[in-house]
C-alpha cells in the first residue's frame, strides 16, 4: 500500500511539473522537479528541464575542469579526484546498505572495492595538494605511487566484476579481500617503502609507471571482453553505461602511458576521461539505482520473478490439462479456484463456479453432503480419501466421482480452507451397474431355463395320470349302461331312491354329462400337456416345414387363455380363413405369438383395456401378416429404438427380463420376416409380424 502510495504521489509530482504547476506559496514544487530529473521518461514526456539535466551538469562540470586546468593543473587534478571519490563512496554506500536485497554478488563486489579506492584517491589528492603532508618528500613520487595504487584496485575491480557476474559468494568475503589488498598497497608504500619508484625529480616517470598504466589496460580490455560475452547477465541499459565507463577508463590510462608534465595536453584529457567514467558509473550505479533500483540492484529478483511467472504458467497448464476435476474453497465453502475438467463435468464456465457456493451449482441434497464433508475436514483437520459421490450438472447429467477433500493452511498455519481432487468413474459405475443388472438376467434367463425343463417333467408327470383316467372313463361308462336296467327295476319300485344325495331321475339325466365333461377334461389336459412340451422342447431351427400361422396362435392361445382371461374381459381374435402357409418352424412361431400375448397382456392398466389379435394377408408385400394390438401403457418414443436390445426392459422391478422381445425378433429375422412398432404412451401399441408366404 505504501509503494502505491509513493507512485501516486512521484506520478502526480511528475504532473505538476509537466504542466508547470505551482505549490501553494506561488513556487514549483521542488519534490516534483526532482522526480522529473530522476524520471526515466524520454524527451516529450516530462519537462524540458530535466530531460538533459545531467548532460548540461556533466558539460559544465567539464567546461569548469577546462578552465581550471588552465589555471591550475594541481587544483584541476584535486578536483577531478574529489567528484571521482565522491562517486566511489557514494556508490559503496548504496550497494552496501541494499545488500540484503541485491542477489547480484558481482555488484557487491564492484561497490566494496569503490570504498578503498575512494579512500586511496584521497591520499593521492592529499598528497597531491600537500607534498609533505605524510613525511618530507617534496617530489612528485608519492601522489604517483597512490595513483598507481588506486588504478591498480579500480582495474582489477572492473576485471573481478566481469568475471564473477552470475556467480556468488559472501559479501564479507569481498569486503575483506579489498581491505586487505589496500592495506597491502599502503603499507607498502608509507611502512615498508617497497613500493616501487614512479617519478624521479629531472628525469620524469619510471618505466615502471608506464608499464603499470598498461597493466591497468591490459586489466580493463579484459573486463571489457568478459563483460561483452556475460551482457546477458545485467540490464541493457546498465550494461551499456558500465561498458562505456570502462571504455573511457580504458582511454583515460591510455593518455596517462604519453604524459610527460602535470599541465601537458594528455594528462588534462586523460583526466577529463576519468571524470566522464566517473559520470557513466554515477549513472549506471547511482542514477540508474535511484530510477531503476529493481532494474540494477534486484535483477536476480527479476529472473526469479520470470522464473515463477514461468513455473505458475506450468502449473496452470497442468491445473488445467489434468484428467481430474481439481477445486479450491474458502473456510466458507466459496470456490476460490475451479479447472478446466470441473468446469467440463458439471456444465459451468469458471465465472459460473468461482465465487460461489455448492447450494449455487448442485441441487440440496447433493450441496449438503459436500458441505458436511468439507465442514468435517475442516473442523477435524483430518483428509478424507477415496468417497464414492454422486453428481447432477447444471445440464442435469447423471454422474459418479471418487472424490478426496485436504484441508490446506496458510502461512500461520491455520486451515483457511480445502482442496479437492476428483475423478470421473461414471463410465465405470455405469459399467458395474450394467455388468450387475446383466448378471441378475443371465440369473433370471437361467431360471426360466430351468422352469421349462420342469414344465417339461410337470408335463409328463401330469400325463401320465390323465391318460389312466382318459382309459378308464369309457370302461366306467360301460359299467354305468349295464347297470341303468337295474337301477330302473329298482327305482320303480322306491320311487324316492337316490344316488350321491340327488333323486335318482335327476341323477340318471346329469351321469352322461359328467362323463362328456371328462371326456373333454382329460382331451384338454392332454393337448395342454402337449403343448407344454412342445414349447419347452429344446429343438434345432427347423424351417423345412409348412406352417399355418392359424394353427400357430390356437396353440398359443390353449396355453395363455386363463392369462389372458386374468389381465382382459376384452380380448378379441379375427383369424382370415385360408391364409396361406409360411415357411418355418412350428415351435419357434408359437413362442413370438407367446411373448407378445404375454407382453400384452402386462401392458394393460385394468380389465377394461382390449387385446386384439388379428392375422391377414398382404398382398403388395407377398406376406401373411400377425398383428397384436393392445390399449395399454404404450412405449416412449425415446426408447422405442432400444426395446429388442437383449435385457433391455421397462418392467425389471416386477420380474421382467428384457429377453422376450429380443428373442421374439431373432425368431423372426430367422424366417426372413420383419416386425414393426406402433405405439405412444397412454394409447397402447401394435405390433406387426410379416412373414413370407410360402410359394
Amino acid at each position: 500500500m505504501a509503494d502505491e502510495t509513493s507512485r501516486d504521489q512521484e506520478e502526480r509530482d511528475r504532473r505538476d511539473c509537466r504542466n508547470g504547476r505551482n505549490g501553494q506559496d506561488g513556487s514549483r514544487s521542488v519534490s516534483s522537479c526532482l522526480t522529473c530529473a530522476f524520471s526515466s521518461k524520454g524527451p516529450g514526456t516530462e519537462c524540458k528541464f530535466s530531460e538533459y539535466l545531467w548532460y548540461i551538469l556533466g558539460c559544465a562540470m567539464l567546461g569548469l575542469l577546462f578552465i581550471v586546468s588552465r589555471y591550475n593543473a594541481t587544483l584541476f587534478q584535486a578536483m577531478t579526484e574529489v567528484i571521482s571519490i565522491a562517486v566511489a563512496w557514494a556508490v559503496f554506500m548504496l550497494v552496501w546498505n541494499a545488500r540484503r536485497f541485491i542477489n547480484n554478488d558481482a555488484l557487491l563486489l564492484l561497490g566494496s572495492a569503490f570504498l578503498f579506492i575512494g579512500f586511496i584517491d584521497l591520499l593521492h589528492a592529499l598528497a597531491l595538494l600537500q607534498r609533505d603532508i605524510f613525511f618530507d618528500a617534496q617530489d612528485a613520487d608519492l601522489p604517483t605511487q597512490l595513483w598507481l595504487a588506486g588504478r591498480y584496485m579500480e582495474g582489477l575491480a572492473m576485471l573481478l566484476f566481469a568475471l564473477v557476474l552470475g556467480r556468488t559468494f559472501r559479501p564479507f568475503i569481498g569486503l575483506l579481500f579489498w581491505a586487505g589488498l589496500a592495506l597491502f598497497l599502503l603499507t607498502a608504500i608509507f611502512y615498508w617503502r617497497v613500493f616501487p619508484v614512479t617519478y624521479v625529480d629531472g628525469e620524469g616517470l619510471t618505466p615502471f609507471k608506464l608499464w603499470s598504466e598498461f597493466v591497468v589496460c591490459v586489466f580493463l580490455l579484459v573486463a571489457l571482453i568478459v563483460l561483452f560475452r556475460r551482457r546477458g547477465l545485467l540490464d541493457v541499459r546498465v550494461y551499456r553505461l558500465i561498458f562505456l565507463a570502462m571504455v573511457t577508463s580504458l582511454a583515460a590510462e591510455s593518455t596517462f602511458v604519453f604524459h610527460a608534465c602535470v599541465d601537458c595536453p594528455p594528462n588534462v584529457v586523460g583526466h577529463s576521461l576519468k571524470i566522464t567514467s566517473c559520470l557513466f558509473i554515477y549513472l549506471a550505479l547511482i542514477r540508474s539505482g535511484l530510477k531503476h533500483p529493481f532494474d540494477l540492484l534486484f535483477r536476480d529478483l527479476e529472473r526469479e520473478k520470470d522464473e515463477l511467472l514461468a513455473t505458475k504458467q506450468h502449473l496452470d497448464l497442468i491445473f488445467d490439462t489434468a484428467p481430474v476435476l481439481i477445486w479450491q474453497k474458502d473456510h466458507n465453502g466459496t470456490y476460490l479456484e475451479v479447472n478446466r475438467v470441473f468446469c467440463q463435468t458439471m456444465g459451468v464456465v469458471p465465472e459460473q463456479a468461482v465465487g460461489k457456493t455448492d447450494q449455487d451449482i448442485f441441487p440440496p441434497k447433493i450441496a449438503r453432503k459436500y458441505a458436511l464433508d468439507d465442514q468435517e475436514v475442516l473442523r477435524t483437520g483430518r483428509d478424507k480419501i477415496g468417497m464414492e459421490e454422486q453428481y447432477v450438472g447444471t445440464t442435469g447429467k447423471l454422474g459418479w466421482v471418487v472424490t478426496d477433500k485436504l484441508a490446506y493452511r496458510d502461512r500461520n498455519g491455520n486451515i483457511a480452507g480445502t482442496i479437492g481432487f476428483a475423478k470421473d468413474v461414471t463410465e465405470r459405475k455405469q459399467a458395474q451397474m450394467r455388468e450387475k443388472t446383466q448378471q441378475e438376467q443371465l440369473a433370471q434367463a437361467a431360471k426360466m431355463t430351468a422352469l421349462g425343463t420342469l414344465v417339461a417333467g410337470v408335463a409328463h408327470e401330469v400325463n401320465n395320470p390323465n391318460n389312466f383316467i382318459m382309459l378308464n372313463t369309457p370302461l366306467l361308462e360301460e359299467v354305468w349302461a349295464d347297470s341303468l336296467p337295474v337301477l330302473e327295476a329298482h327305482h320303480a319300485g322306491n320311487p324316492e331312491f337316490m344316488l350321491a344325495g340327488m333323486p335318482y331321475p335327476r341323477m340318471r339325466d346329469n351321469v352322461a354329462r359328467l362323463f362328456s365333461g371328462i371326456h373333454e377334461g382329460s382331451k384338454r389336459i392332454k393337448r395342454i400337456v402337449s403343448e407344454l412340451k412342445t414349447f419347452a422342447r429344446q429343438l434345432p431351427l427347423d424351417m423345412g416345414g409348412e406352417v399355418r400361422l392359424n394353427q400357430v396362435v390356437e396353440a398359443a392361445l390353449t396355453m395363455l387363455r386363463k392369462t389372458i382371461a386374468e389381465h382382459t374381459n376384452r380380448f378379441e381374435t379375427r383369424l382370415a380363413p385360408d391364409l396361406p402357409p409360411v415357411r418355418g418352424d412350428f415351435q419357434k412361431l408359437e413362442q413370438v405369438v407367446v411373448n407378445l400375448l404375454i407382453n400384452a397382456c402386462q401392458a394393460l392398466l385394468d380389465k377394461d383395456r382390449r387385446i386384439v389379435l388379428e392375422t391377414y394377408t398382404d398382398p403388395a408385400e407377398e406376406a401373411v401378416v400377425l398383428r397384436i394390438t393392445d390399449e395399454g401403457q404404450g412405449i416412449a418414443p425415446e426408447i422405442i429404438e432400444r426395446i429388442c436390445d437383449p435385457f433391455f426392459s421397462t418392467r425389471h422391478n416386477v420380474g421382467g427380463t428384457g429377453l422376450g422381445l429380443s428373442i421374439t425378433s431373432s425368431i423372426i429375422q430367422s424366417h426372413k420376416g420383419r416386425m414393426a412398432f406402433d405405439s405412444a404412451p397412454g394409447l397402447g401399441t401394435t405390433v406387426t409380424i410379416f412373414l413370407k408366404a410360402a410359394s
